[in-house]
């Protein structure tokens, strides 16, 4: 017979643990106890004992993370699927990964699969990897290569030890599952973990806190703070997932007392981490077990290549990432090299022209892009949101006295919102390719109107 999660217990009785829970889902408090009570009783479901990696995609954080932590002790790897996953689709992302054993939608939910393609010798965390450069695919970062980067990150990163820190971000991506909870329960810390996204709530809940530090994403912490109270300032937040614009970073900037931002992926985890920030695409310097080789002030258009200390040896990470190391060896992120414009043999970096035309005091959002143009190699592009409207021609001429020439977009579209993905990152491709499609679609549209005219 399955075991059942235990009952919760009532709200008079959970408060007993407010004072030191192991950790806090949105208003529940869970102890030690609970934790550890939930994790043995997964020794009796053989479903999970007798696989070698196990897809999770549940609604429960409570359940997911004694899961992950249950599957850690008994080295079996774990993949994380956000609960909003289909089940098709989760089932299909679990197969890929090759894992035996998906759970869906919750404990009662075990659906085993036929896979035989994952790497048997090690155990760890299967991430997707976010599909920005191409293709998403399938990594697996070993438990032991884990523990090295939590144990780096908590020695390189000592001021949130007094810090409490409120996780709101996906606790099934690494960034809110080990550098949010993992390093938390690492420093002996109770994360407050908060799945409930509504800014009102959110702010409420860091006002409640202790010397808050929010682990956010810029598009989030931009909205929150257009709502935190005007006479005071949020204590702390670490942003990562995407570089903010310069005009968005000052804007956050002074309405935080401590903000922070970290640089990593999917095969590195965790590279450098922001502190006393400079400018927006200031990363910091590299965490003890990361090296790290790229441009410097001289020449600044290298890749971003990272050494990282594991388990088995050095894993090199080539990035995919242009960037530099300033005189005092702090990381400073350029763009993906996917992004890069190459307009007649001259790089253009979207971020720089972004945060430009973001100082027009009617631009509210961009997103610059790049399409092939047979005489210039690349072409510069750019999707606006703009109040009050301001006509393309308008701002490109107001682009022609800010940029560089080859920097100037060439096709500007006025659009209702910039798309972007769940973890708020952009996907120039795709951005770029839907653009494409639409003018084709306009194109064959207008094509069959005037055979029609002909026909008449």
């Amino acid at each position: 017979m399955m075991p059942k999660r235990k009952p919760q217990r009532h709200q008079y009785q959970c408060q007993q643990y407010q004072e030191n829970p192991m950790l806090t889902i949105n208003d529940k408090f869970y102890s030690k106890e609970d934790f550890n009570e939930q994790k043995q009783s997964y020794v009796s479901i053989n479903t999970i004992n007798q696989s070698n990696a196990v897809a999770v995609c549940v609604e429960d954080n409570f359940i997911w993370l004694t899961l992950c932590y249950y599957l850690k002790s008994k080295k079996i790897s774990a993949m994380p699927i956000h609960p909003s996953v289909p089940k098709d689709t989760a089932k299909r992302m679990a197969e890929k990964a090759g894992c035996e054993l998906l759970i869906y939608g919750d404990l009662t939910g075990l659906i085993e699969l036929s896979t035989t393609n994952l790497n048997k010798s090690e155990a760890g965390i299967i991430q997707m990897s976010s599909g920005t450069t191409g293709e998403p695919k399938c990594i697996l970062r070993s438990w032991a290569d884990i523990d090295i980067e939590i144990k780096s990150y908590c020695q390189a990163f000592s001021e949130p030890d007094s810090m409490t820190p409120v996780i709101a971000c996906p606790v099934t991506h690494s960034y809110g599952l080990i550098c949010g909870v993992m390093v938390a329960l690492n420093r002996g810390q109770s994360p407050l973990i908060i799945s409930n996204i509504n800014p009102k709530y959110l702010i409420k809940k860091l006002q409640s806190c202790q010397r808050p530090l929010l682990y956010s994403s810029p598009v989030m912490l931009q909205g929150l703070l257009r709502l935190w109270p005007a006479n005071s300032k949020l204590f702390a937040a670490m942003t990562s997932g995407s570089t903010m614009p310069q005009q968005v970073f000052e804007q956050i900037q002074a309405r935080v007392e401590n903000l922070y931002q970290q640089y990593g992926c999917s095969e590195a985890g965790c590279i450098s981490i922001g502190q006393d920030l400079s400018a927006a695409n200031d990363q910091g310097k590299p965490l003890p077990h990361v090296e790290i080789t790229c441009g410097n002030l001289d020449n600044k258009q290298q890749e971003i290549v990272a050494y990282v200390k594991t388990a088995s040896g050095t894993k090199t990470v080539k990035t995919q990432d242009v960037g530099y190391l300033s005189e005092n060896g702090r990381l400073h992120f350029l763009a993906r090299m996917d992004d890069t414009i190459i307009v007649s043999g001259l790089n253009v970096y979207p971020a720089e022209v972004e945060d430009i035309i973001l100082e027009h005091p009617q631009v509210n959002d961009v997103v610059v892009f790049k399409i092939d143009d047979q005489f210039a190699g690349q072409r510069v592009c750019l999707q606006y949101v703009a109040s009050p409207a301001i006509n393309p021609a308008e701002l490109r001429q107001w682009c022609s006295q800010h940029l560089a020439l080859f920097q100037v977009p060439q096709i500007l579209q006025p659009v209702d919102e910039i798309m972007r993905m769940a973890n708020s990152k952009v996907n120039r491709k795709l951005i770029a390719l839907n653009y494409q499609q639409n003018i084709l679609t306009r194109t064959n549209k207008s094509s069959e109107g005037k055979q029609a005219e002909r026909a008449n």
